[in-house]
């Protein structure tokens, strides 16, 4: 699970799925835009919808590099027109964020410090990551603390 803040929006990564949310305009519009883009980038990505384009939803492939990935979804967005998250929407992010972590360390006292503004659940980067409680746990604290976090799995 990941979860980076993109252009427009927020970007969770989780093991379950919101692909019927939008799965209709995936095909083509602005979802279909920034899928190409970030193929275009060398990501193996399927289409979001456009409302996930537009909310800055998408999530990061597992094993890749983030700050790649980052910075071509950030690009892909600017170029399609998606307007960047203001400053008082980042704030809120960090603190949203920061409460889910700690709310994580709760269960899983060894969890890394995050960047501001994001989290990371990749199990390569912790391990505990990829267990069905820990998912369970962070997926409790994400409603708990940042509950217009969507998710989506792209890649």
């Amino acid at each position: 699970m990941l979860a980076l803040g993109l252009a427009a929006g927020l970007a969770a990564c989780s093991g379950t799925s919101d692909t019927a949310a939008g799965a209709a305009d995936a095909a083509s519009g602005l979802g279909a835009e920034w899928g190409a883009c970030m193929r275009s980038a060398g990501f193996t990505v399927e289409d979001p919808s456009d409302d996930q384009v537009r909310s800055g939803t998408v999530t990061s492939p597992r094993g890749v590099d983030q700050e790649r990935f980052r910075s071509a979804a950030d690009r892909c967005a600017t170029d399609l027109g998606v307007p960047r998250a203001d400053s008082a929407t980042k704030d809120k992010w960090t603190r949203e964020y920061d409460q889910v972590a700690s709310c994580v360390r709760e269960a899983y006292p060894d969890f890394p410090e995050q960047q501001p503004g994001g989290i990371s659940f990749i199990p390569s980067e912790y391990p505990p990551a990829g267990e069905p409680e820990f998912q369970k746990r962070a997926d409790e604290c994400m409603k708990k603390y940042s509950p217009d976090t969507k998710t989506q799995s792209v890649g």
